[in-house]
């Protein structure tokens, strides 16, 4: 089995708030908890700055709260990434890459302020899970030759360890931003070595390379 068991069950998302807080999967929905818990007086000191980030990762593309707008930056890195730089385009490659650093909250964002980094890590870290569990049940991203043949568990996990540094080191260090992305590289290497059996080997192998 690639993931490390999580064993599922049914969930008052009020109940013992805000533990099971980023278990809700919209953004419509966390809106709606941080509200009732505002209501009901048991909203903790960092939900001003988690209502904020989900506003900030589920809202900005539209009103509904159904795109989330850290993949949306994280695709177009790697897309971005996959194409190569060239030298004429490394103006327009690294103002665009400054965006999607401000979508993903590395930029624009109260740094000295230690409860707002602190939601920040902790949404990071959900995008984290999100990504690596939409990764695993992807038919497309676990086979080959148009979906037909699955590829082996260790092959998925390596690829997925790839795109990690892809994203958060290698393509920034090219513009100079790998110190601005290290934060989120943190966050991701970690959550990956959470739910990744041997995560820690995959990656290890990708810094070598």
């Amino acid at each position: 089995m690639l993931l490390q068991e999580n064993n599922k069950r049914d969930i008052n998302f009020l109940e013992d708030w805000p533990l099971h807080y980023y278990e809700l999967p919209s953004g419509i929905e966390r809106i709606k908890a941080l509200n009732e818990a505002a209501v009901q007086g048991i909203c903790t000191d960092l939900d001003e700055y988690r209502k904020i980030m989900c506003e900030k990762r589920f809202f900005a593309k539209n009103d509904k709260g159904t795109t989330d707008a850290f993949l949306n930056a994280w695709m177009m890195i790697k897309a971005s990434a996959a194409a190569g730089v060239s030298f004429l385009q490394k103006k327009r490659l690294k103002r665009e890459l400054e965006e999607y650093m401000d979508i993903l909250c590395l930029t624009g964002f109260d740094s000295e302020n230690e409860k707002a980094l602190l939601a920040r890590a902790d949404e990071w870290s959900d995008f984290a899970k999100s990504f690596i569990h939409s990764c695993t049940g992807s038919k497309a991203y676990c086979s080959t030759l148009f979906g037909f043949v699955p590829i082996k568990d260790s092959v998925i996990a390596e690829k997925i360890a790839t795109e990690i540094m892809l994203v958060t080191k290698q393509y920034p260090s090219k513009f100079g931003y790998a110190a601005a992305f290290a934060p989120l590289h943190e966050v991701m290497c970690a959550t990956y070595c959470q739910m990744i059996h041997d995560g820690e080997s995959y990656l290890q192998h990708q810094a070598q390379l």
